[in-house]
């Protein structure tokens, strides 16, 4: 396969993490998540790691210049031979629109895989992630339905966006963790 540069997209706790971890031990690339990268600054003791934990912690999302950011950071150092599992970026059509720029110009194809979930399935899964991972960001369910709030209005156009330049695969998130898996390898032809 010639694709070697999946997005996967979906609600907050529709499994975007577990999956990308799954589909790098298959395929051995690299995963970037934007919600590691921001925890991972929201420790640090620095003007940018408060800020960052602020609005985190609020469970506000940051802006597109920020996401784009984190993404070029990780992308522009990326060979052209290795594989990447993008997930948590491109959830506005800004966004969107400004990776496949990214990725037309360094001939890198991509597929978006977008993990569909019922919203009263998410809001059950982030209340147990959030009492088993210490996620500020989800533990009740104001944050949670102001999280899938933003999510759904932010997402809509760029899933649209995907969804017409024809580069976006449509997978059923509330299976089980091993069928969600098989389906993103179906769709990516894997197998």
């Amino acid at each position: 396969m010639s694709i070697k540069t999946v997005l996967l997209m979906g609600r907050p706790g529709s499994g975007k993490g577990t999956q990308a971890h799954l589909l790098s031990e298959k395929t051995g690339w690299r995963t970037l998540s934007s919600g590691d990268r921001l925890r991972e600054m929201r420790a640090l003791e620095t003007p940018l790691g408060k800020k960052v934990k602020e609005d985190y912690d609020a469970g506000k999302y940051l802006p597109d210049w920020f996401a784009d950011y984190l993404l070029e950071k990780e992308v522009f150092e990326l060979s052209s031979s290795q594989g990447v599992i993008l997930e948590g970026f491109g959830r506005t059509k800004t966004q969107a629109e400004h990776i496949t720029d990214i990725f037309q110009w360094l001939d890198r194809p991509f597929v978006v895989i977008h993990i569909d979930v019922p919203a009263d399935l998410v809001v059950e899964r982030m209340l147990e992630r959030a009492k088993t991972e210490n996620r500020p960001d989800s533990d009740t369910p104001e944050k949670i339905h102001n999280r899938l709030r933003r999510y759904d209005e932010n997402t809509k156009e760029s899933l649209e966006f995907y969804r017409a330049n024809s580069c976006m695969k449509v997978v059923d998130g509330s299976l089980s963790v091993e069928e969600v898996h098989k389906e993103i390898i179906t769709a990516l032809e894997l197998i």
